[in-house]
């Protein structure tokens, strides 16, 4: 028994190592679908994999993507179950851009950059997806049929699609990193003790 103590000592140690190096990886995401000018794509279920930052992990996010001609936004289930659906298929729904939406990260202003980072909290979200392109203005002196009868009326659909990047990084929290650290202080002790 006295010789597991050592060992103990020695994995503890290891452990908050490996809690302060943490962990790094990549995830590149390939045919994102990118809805049309004027309109937004948001998925149809939520996210509710990605652990919070807190106490027990120190996460951090980046995303970044490949075509600047879209944004990417993180939204939560209360705004989703608030946007007005406009139909969709099974990469997303569609809805209005014009609604006034509270972004969890992201949004349209990372158009600009292509790119944001992210700290979750550990709450269910949604992916939103909108592009940077102003829709085209409806022809008001066109005395065609009005839509739905319209044969040239636009789709409600994606028409593209493009690559994201996620990468993170991971670490033990501070609660984490200070259960351990007592741990080993505790173990520690016992070893010294029985040196003596």
């Amino acid at each position: 028994m006295a010789g597991t103590k050592p060992i103990l000592t020695a994995i503890i140690g290891l452990l908050i190592l490996a809690s302060l190096i943490g962990y790094s990886g990549e995830n590149i995401i390939d045919d994102v679908p990118k809805p049309d000018a004027g309109l937004c794509g948001v998925t149809k279920d939520s996210y509710s994999d990605v652990p919070g930052d807190g106490a027990i992990w120190d996460i951090e996010v980046d995303v970044s993507w490949n075509d600047d001609t879209v944004w990417i936004g993180i939204i939560d289930t209360d705004t989703y179950d608030s946007l007005e659906k406009l139909g969709g298929n099974d990469d997303g729904e569609l809805v209005s851009c014009d609604a006034k939406v509270s972004f969890v990260a992201g949004g349209p202003k990372s158009g600009e950059d292509s790119s944001f980072s992210w700290t979750p909290d550990g709450d269910e979200f949604h992916i939103m997806i909108g592009s940077m392109e102003e829709a085209e203005e409806d022809d008001d002196d066109d005395d065609g049929n009005p839509w739905p009868f319209d044969d040239t009326s636009e789709s409600q659909t994606f028409i593209d699609s493009f690559t994201a990047t996620v990468e993170y990084d991971a670490s033990g929290g501070w609660g984490t990193i200070l259960i351990l650290f007592m741990i080993e202080m505790v173990l520690t002790y016992f070893v010294l003790l029985e040196r003596k």
